[in-house]
């Protein structure tokens, strides 16, 4: 059973690598930034595409909030908060009423989610 541990931890390695690819995306100033100010090295935006809500965060930003909930209760981990872009991104996210009210509690995801992480916990 030693062979688990080591699986355990190559999967959480790549998802963070996953998560700092976003991270870095997020960060990256996008042309038109770049067009407004274009010694500009860090973006601001406040979601993929810019500073509103799109079909792609209304996409991405539900399942990264199941992945938060979800891996805080049964893995213990944390989206680090290094990753200020995606760090941002949630932040923001959780400040629309649009996210906010459309989106199920914690206790909701981790009813959904309780025989599957049961299933995979150690």
């Amino acid at each position: 059973m030693a062979e688990a541990p080591k699986i355990e931890l190559f999967i959480k390695k790549k998802f963070l690598k996953s998560l700092m690819k976003l991270d870095q995306y997020l960060l990256t100033p996008l042309p038109h930034e770049l067009d407004q100010n274009p010694d500009g090295t860090q973006s601001a935006r406040q979601y993929l595409d810019g500073d509103s809500l799109t079909l792609a965060d209304c996409n991405l930003l539900p399942k990264l909030n199941i992945v938060k909930v979800v891996c805080r209760k049964y893995r213990d981990f944390e989206i680090p908060a290094a990753l200020t872009g995606l760090t941002r991104y949630l932040e923001q996210a959780y400040r629309q009423e649009e996210f906010r009210y459309t989106c199920p509690n914690d206790s909701e995801i981790l009813l959904a989610y309780h025989s599957v992480a049961k299933y995979l916990n150690r």
